[in-house]
């Protein structure tokens, strides 16, 4: 059996005490990656995560831990405005890096991260990496004889940190403050619009064109007694223009969802046939049932499992994506090719979400730059 890969984690928060640590801490994880360090800027929890899970050392900063661990890849899982330079300072010290979504907050970013990883021969996998669940392939053939798409949406509502339930415990491990999701830099586009966006590019391939409304629903929220000023747009609608030319909406927005629409949804409508997404599982958010119609109707399915990382108590832990995510950037290092959660359709979806947010303050309508090869592009 190959040595496992030693991991340092960034973040020690909500995501990673739910899923991400419980998943790698597991015997069969530790296989191929081993958590030798964690750090977080609140100490306490940096400690008490270490000890919890059982991990060797901690620190308060990523470059203390560059430092002080001897580590092969940095997991980047800290509130998206800090994804940017924690996976710097990574790449510079010559570690490969897994980036939680979204991958950053503008292009620029991304662009330094992907040109310095490529100087320094590291890999970067981007959440979230659709094309890991066979789901994904099973729609995009299935999209070729639905005719020319026309029109399509994608479905997802946010709903506000402040109400994870591991948010209401006590001590450092539970004591989170979500108030990041409400700054700048954050929100419901890159923190959970960004699946469907990241599932419809899958779909479709890049986008050329964006346009957007959007406005503030709350200019407060309340977590533990603490007032938190809402300081980006909440309620967002974002149209695209695929390179194909399909026209799709996608939603950003801080309401109830749809008792009938799955959270992660999708339709597509075209000249000779529809694809409607049906189910889509909550932990994961990968689809797991959808109808495709032409001249008749037919309904197919995908358990969890088909997922070929997600094995026994893996299928029972929070955020499964997460896990399938890091475990095929360990699989890419040991077989050197490109991760399958790639960072350049990372870059992309992080550019539809800056052009929306440019083109709702603007009222102009953005071309974009970036683009990415996908098998929706190369067949």
């Amino acid at each position: 059996m190959s040595t496992p890969l030693r991991a340092g984690l960034v973040g020690c928060g909500s995501l990673s005490q739910r899923g991400v640590l419980p998943h790698l801490t597991q015997a069969d994880a530790q296989d191929n990656v081993k958590l030798v360090a964690v750090a977080d800027v609140v100490e306490a929890r940096a400690r008490e995560t270490a000890q919890h899970f059982k991990i060797p050392a901690h620190f308060t900063t990523i470059e203390e831990m560059l430092d002080g661990a001897d580590i092969d890849i940095a997991l980047i899982i800290t509130p998206i405005p800090f994804h940017h330079p924690n996976a710097l300072a990574a790449i510079r010290a010559g570690k490969h890096v897994y980036i939680q979504k979204a991958m950053t907050t503008t292009v620029a970013e991304a662009d330094e991260l992907i040109a310095e990883a490529t100087a320094a021969n590291v890999k970067i996998a981007a959440a979230p990496g659709f094309e890991l669940f066979p789901s994904t392939a099973h729609m995009r053939d299935a999209i070729r004889n639905l005719g020319r798409v026309c029109v399509g949406h994608t479905y997802t509502m946010g709903f506000g940190h402040e109400f994870e339930p591991i948010r209401g415990g006590e001590g450092a491990l539970a004591e989170i403050n979500p108030a990041w999701y409400y700054r700048a830099g954050a929100g419901p586009l890159p923190d959970v619009t960004i699946y469907s966006l990241q599932l419809i590019t899958s779909l479709l391939g890049p986008v050329r064109r964006v346009t957007a409304l959007s406005n503030k629903v709350q200019a407060q929220r309340t977590w533990r007694g603490e007032t938190i000023d809402v300081e980006v747009d909440d309620n967002n609608l974002v149209l695209m223009e695929f390179q194909s030319g399909a026209l799709v909406t996608a939603v950003g927005a801080n309401c109830r969802g749809s008792r009938r629409i799955p959270w992660g949804g999708v339709g597509l409508y075209g000249t000779d046939g529809t694809l409607e997404i049906l189910d889509v599982d909550h932990a994961s958010g990968y689809p797991t049932a959808y109808e495709v119609t032409t001249d008749k109707a037919q309904e197919y399915t995908f358990d969890l499992d088909a997922q070929p990382w997600l094995r026994a108590e893996h299928l029972n832990i929070e955020e499964p994506h997460v896990y399938a995510d890091i475990m095929d950037l360990a699989a890419a290092i040991r077989e050197d090719r490109a991760p399958i959660a790639s960072a350049e359709q990372a870059r992309h979806v992080v550019e539809i979400i800056e052009a929306a947010r440019a083109a709702s303050a603007s009222g102009a309508t953005q071309t974009l730059q970036t683009t990415f090869a996908t098998p929706a592009t190369e067949s």
